[in-house]
């Protein structure tokens, strides 16, 4: 399945890029092929939103494992100040989850507040 990473390079980050200029695709590859993915892609944007993005294809019963190691390992080296991973589906993958939301929307499964 493939997931989108993005995020916020710290001050800290920052400046190794500027003192250590070095392309990390390689060791984020790593990292995710520690847990059965591939790195799909990395780009840096360094925009002051969103500095990174990266593009993988993780099995879904990882994912838990990646948070937690996106959350304490990598924040923990001070070179990423947030990182926030959700799915990337295909718009063809996405129609089965539109037609559940039809479904949802025509039982009224979902009534939204009103102000009397």
């Amino acid at each position: 399945m493939l997931w989108v990473s993005y995020g916020k390079v710290s001050q800290e980050g920052i400046k190794g890029m500027i003192a250590n200029p070095q392309n990390r695709a390689k060791p984020v590859g790593k990292l995710i092929e520690a847990y059965g993915g591939k790195l799909v892609s990395y780009h840096l944007l360094l925009n002051g939103d969103i500095d990174f993005i990266i593009v993988t294809d993780i099995p879904e019963d990882k994912l838990s494992d990646v948070t937690l190691v996106n959350s304490m390992l990598v924040r923990a080296s001070g070179a990423i100040e947030s990182i926030t991973t959700v799915p990337a589906k295909t718009a063809e993958d996405a129609v089965p989850q539109m037609q559940k939301a039809q479904q949802m929307a025509s039982a009224m499964a979902y009534k939204p507040p009103t102000k009397s």
